[in-house]
């Protein structure tokens, strides 16, 4: 694993290319309030229930760092959607969308648009996503 010293973010490789700008979280909830209010109750629950991580606020979108880079959220007028990888592929309704990104691993998207919505499934899955690579 790599930390870029100007930035602070984290990669699997030395040297990876990346921006290190960054933007104030708040950007990313303007005019979106009920976003803001699911996303607070999100981390909480990330924290408690899967592991500590730390925000890092991206021009693109928001991301969730453990030991490396598990989740990216991105803020809609009604909610968010959430971005991790995994190790199998999941087959449930409630997915936006699943696609095989490298051998290994895929790409899940969710869309989360009530706090009930955050759930001990997506906890199960957010929690082997952050073990992943630990």
């Amino acid at each position: 694993m790599w930390t870029c010293k100007k930035c602070g973010r984290i990669f699997e490789k030395t040297g990876q290319p990346h921006s290190c700008q960054k933007i104030p979280l708040q950007q990313h909830f303007k005019n979106k309030e009920k976003a803001k209010k699911i996303f607070d109750y999100f981390v909480e629950q990330v924290n408690k229930k899967v592991g500590k991580c730390k925000i890092i606020s991206l021009p693109c979108c928001i991301h969730l760092y453990g030991n490396y880079d598990f989740v990216a959220i991105l803020p809609k007028k009604d909610g968010l959607e959430i971005r991790f990888a995994f190790d199998k592929k999941i087959k449930k309704l409630r997915l936006k969308q699943c696609v095989l990104i490298s051998a290994n691993f895929y790409k899940i998207c969710i869309d989360v648009h009530d706090q009930k919505d955050i759930n001990a499934e997506l906890m199960k899955w957010l929690k082997q996503s952050y073990n992943l690579k630990n």
